[in-house]
């Protein structure tokens, strides 16, 4: 599983570091409700959780991650 860190979420969303692992808290206590079972990373979410939440999962065929890689879609 791919995931992405503050730095990620700063750049996509433009927000301060402060907020960008807001983001990632919220996202991961959505995602931990959703799937109870889970083992979630602190300080990251995965890329198909933040892409479908912010409404980008139709745009991630076109996107790629920092690294320059083509994210699939799931």
């Amino acid at each position: 599983m791919q995931y992405y860190n503050a730095q990620d979420v700063m750049e996509i969303t433009g927000a301060k570091e402060n907020k960008a692992y807001e983001i990632i808290r919220n996202l991961n206590q959505k995602y931990k409700k959703k799937y109870p079972d889970c083992e979630l990373l602190q300080g990251k979410v995965a890329k198909w959780w933040f892409l479908e939440a912010m409404g980008l999962k139709e745009e991630n065929k076109k996107m790629t991650d920092m690294s320059g890689t083509q994210i699939s879609q799931k």
